[in-house]
């Protein structure tokens, strides 16, 4: 197999380049490294097959040094993940999150590539949707600036595989964690108790609870998916939509005393706020249904607080 990676450098995108490298592919990453990190691939970097390109994917012209090559998959992952600065910066998710998928199917068109893989997002769901939520929500209102852009993203992914031939399969993440953050509560945390070991500032009442999954179990239900469920004929068939997380949820209460746990053995105190909600547009429940995934076999290897827990010790201890 010949893949490209864009946002290959960041959390999901690096693990997704090691595991297709472990499996013989050739990889192209492609990032332009503002959440991305080269240390996220330095332990690959130098492999046989692997290629790395600091490209904006935001960009019409990205891709075309590329003319004359082929892939047989192209692995969207370019995207701000960072949901409040969207909130500050709404451009940003225009560019970096809607942008950059509207260019990269701009790209797998010009290319012919024929299968695109696409991270997509719990937020595209909105605030109050029926819980466990499934793939099929009646009602699908964003609250958040990134989960606009992301579920603007899917609609032209459905788009351009009526129009052009694509197979497109798209994943729902949970909140995904592991031990290359680059945001997210465990991130934030470690950092502020980095800077003041005597008190955490946790932003919220601590009662938001979301389900969370390990980068690793992440990119093996993708690649799963894509195994076990061929495309087909029909337009459903060839855009296929997965909740891609973990059974059971975490809330932000538990990942802030087991930071304080693994950091200060729990000797710092813990400051929480009065909001039901840690900022606008932060969605302060979700629980999917993950039914459809492991009915094609797939299991993740961790529930959700056991991937917390993991995320948690390992990021700290990777982060020094």
């Amino acid at each position: 197999m010949k893949a490209l990676v864009t946002g290959g450098a960041g959390l999901i995108g690096s693990a997704l380049c090691r595991r297709l490298l472990a499996q013989g592919a050739q990889v192209l990453c492609v990032d332009d490294l503002s959440l991305g990190s080269l240390r996220h691939i330095e332990d690959f970097r130098s492999s046989p097959g692997f290629e790395f390109a600091e490209w904006d994917v935001s960009r019409p012209d990205w891709h075309a040094p590329l003319r004359g090559r082929t892939f047989d998959l192209l692995a969207h992952l370019a995207a701000n993940s960072d949901i409040s600065l969207g909130r500050e910066r709404p451009e940003t998710d225009r560019s970096r999150t809607f942008d950059t998928t509207f260019e990269a199917l701009r790209a797998a068109r010009a290319l012919s590539i024929p299968r695109l893989l696409f991270g997509s997002t719990s937020a595209v769901y909105g605030a109050e949707p029926v819980m466990p939520t499934p793939e099929a929500c009646p009602a699908m209102h964003p609250v958040s600036v990134y989960g606009a852009a992301k579920l603007a993203s899917e609609a032209f992914i459905s788009a351009f595989v009526e129009n052009y031939g694509l197979n497109a399969w798209v994943y729902r993440f949970g909140n995904v964690v592991g031990r290359q953050l680059t945001h997210g509560a465990i991130f934030d945390f470690v950092a502020r108790l980095r800077r003041d070991p005597t008190e955490l500032v946790v932003l919220g009442d601590g009662r938001q609870a979301k389900t969370y999954i390990d980068v690793e179990d992440c990119v093996s239900g993708m690649l799963h998916a894509l195994d076990k469920s061929p495309a087909g004929r029909t337009h459903a068939q060839r855009f296929q939509v997965f909740n891609l997380s973990t059974t059971g949820t975490t809330s932000v209460r538990e990942i802030a005393e087991e930071t304080v746990a693994v950091m200060t053995g729990g000797k710092t105190r813990i400051r929480y706020g009065a909001s039901a909600v840690g900022w606008v547009g932060d969605v302060a429940r979700t629980s999917l249904d993950v039914g459809r995934m492991l009915s094609l076999g797939w299991k993740p290897r961790l529930d959700s607080t056991a991937a917390v827990k993991e995320s948690i010790r390992t990021y700290t201890e990777w982060s020094r």
